[in-house]
């Protein structure tokens, strides 16, 4: 066996022993009502890997950079320096972030600014790496999420009027953005698929089963 590929497979296996595993990561997720919820994506994330060090910023209703009925608190933009201070200070450093959001900026009161989604996420990420520069700290690993499937008009309540093709739209910008700047991807669009959505009432929401999927998905596609 040539030098060059006996060394390569040796750094390669160097790589892999070293990495840490999946239970011991500190993790920091940003999200809304699907990681906030009792039995969300979150927790099944957290059965899967059997615990371990995670702090969960998720929030009913979070936007990536859209204010919401005068309500900066569930404004992203607006709140994630304390999203960040919180996981450094609770964890003691952040390994990965996974950020998923975009489902609540697709609400049909924003139907006119929704082509400001994507740009609002790359401020966000932005940001991200410059919270870190500035304090000489190592860049954490950022994990994407595309919005689950969401339901036909016909499914969700008024206020998500024409979610699906929206968060279908920013799903496609965000597959972009993640190919082109290396950030990993859970294309839930993709998989599970709108099979996730026979575990839905609203089109919106899901049960634990349902949350179960996404979850997997997470593991599969970045882990």
């Amino acid at each position: 066996m040539p030098f060059r590929t006996t060394l390569l497979l040796l750094v390669a296996s160097l790589l892999m022993t070293c990495t840490t595993p999946l239970k011991k990561r500190n993790i920091l997720v940003i999200g809304d009502s699907n990681g906030a919820a009792r039995e969300g994506w979150v927790v099944q994330l957290q059965n899967i890997r059997g615990g371990g060090p995670l702090v969960n910023t998720s929030l009913s209703g979070n936007t990536i950079g859209f204010t919401d009925d005068g309500d900066m608190g569930r404004n992203t933009l607006e709140n994630l320096t304390p999203y960040l201070r919180r996981g450094y200070a609770e964890l003691g450093g952040i390994d990965e972030i996974l950020i998923a959001l975009g489902t609540n900026d697709c609400k049909q009161k924003f139907s006119d600014r929704h082509d400001e989604i994507i740009t609002n996420l790359e401020t966000l990420l932005g940001r991200t790496q410059a919270f870190f520069t500035d304090r000489g700290q190592e860049m954490p690993r950022i994990v994407l999420l595309t919005p689950p499937p969401a339901g036909a008009d016909e499914v969700v309540s008024a206020e998500f009027q024409g979610v699906k093709q929206c968060t279908a739209d920013f799903s496609a910008e965000l597959r972009a953005l993640a190919a082109r700047e290396g950030y990993c991807l859970v294309d839930l669009q993709t998989k599970p698929g709108d099979k996730v959505l026979i575990y839905s009432r609203d089109g919106i929401h899901f049960d634990a089963e349902g949350y179960r999927l996404l979850a997997r998905a997470v593991v599969s596609a970045c882990y």
